[in-house]
């Protein structure tokens, strides 16, 4: 199951869409409004030579941008080289001419296709289901024991981001202690802050830090007695992932380093919405 996963995620890796652009800014110091509209508030300024992502459709001569704060406006579209295409051509039109171009704006309402790409583009929520395989570190009989745990979870990926993870999967080394007399529960929950640190035409990396607390149930049954073992931690944990956008869907490939009583590390896949 690691080796899928391991092959899941180069696979993603190599599968890049074209649906969203890259563009980079040709004027000097180019104002960024509010809405597509020249008598919009102008909400900052971009310059010559600096990268973004934005929208593949034009509203009217503006194509939607997001700037590296996070802040969503519009940019006149001759001030864009859109994926090394060269600017456009500056439009020579006369007063009525660019009357009937501004007064294409935004639709109220956006078309499916249109929204679920301004989600691609400009959207940082995901949610869904995920799978993780955990490489499990515990210090118990003595000595460090590893094993390998394949769990199920949810998870939420934002500005804030949780999980919750859980297996009935018992370590190797307790059933072999027990002569496979061993059933019990693992459970991990985190939260902490997740940030894009690089983007790309659908797709992001990302990090995060979370504070996690991890509660392990186990019970033995030997020839002689049955042992209860609870135990409850607490910890931070890393995670670096990758966002790979599909449509409706993505797909997160993530790896966790959990600092805990023992260090162990996790490989995660969700399907997120």
């Amino acid at each position: 199951m690691k080796s899928l996963v391991i092959v899941c995620f180069f696979l993603c890796l190599s599968w890049v869409a074209h649906a969203v652009q890259t563009a980079k800014i040709v004027g000097d110091a180019v104002e960024i409004y509010e809405a597509a509209d020249f008598d919009s508030e102008v909400v900052d300024e971009v310059y010559k030579g600096e990268s973004y992502k934005i929208s593949s459709k034009p509203y009217g001569p503006f194509y939607r941008i997001k700037l590296k704060s996070g802040k969503v406006g519009y940019i006149v579209d001759y001030e864009l080289d859109i994926e090394g295409r060269g600017p456009l051509r500056e439009k020579d039109l006369d007063e009525m001419e660019l009357k009937e171009a501004l007064a294409v704006k935004a639709p109220a309402e956006l078309d499916a296709k249109t929204e679920a790409e301004e989600r691609e583009v400009f959207g940082r929520s995901y949610q869904g289901p995920v799978l993780l395989m955990y490489n499990y570190h515990e210090d118990t009989m003595g000595g460090e024991q590893i094993d390998e745990l394949l769990a199920l979870g949810y998870r939420s990926i934002k500005t804030l981001s949780w999980s919750i993870a859980g297996t009935t999967q018992v370590p190797k080394y307790y059933t072999k202690a027990a002569g496979n007399s061993a059933t019990g529960f693992q459970l991990w929950a985190d939260v902490g802050f997740s940030n894009e640190v690089a983007q790309f035409q659908r797709s992001a990396l990302r990090f995060a830090g979370n504070v996690f607390g991890h509660l392990s149930l186990i019970e033995l049954k030997t020839p002689v007695d049955t042992y209860n073992m609870q135990d409850v931690t607490a910890g931070v944990n890393l995670e670096v992932g990758y966002l790979q956008h599909f449509g409706n869907f993505s797909l997160d490939i993530s790896a966790k380093y959990y600092f805990d009583k023992s260090n162990y590390a996790a490989l995660g896949l969700a399907f997120l919405f």
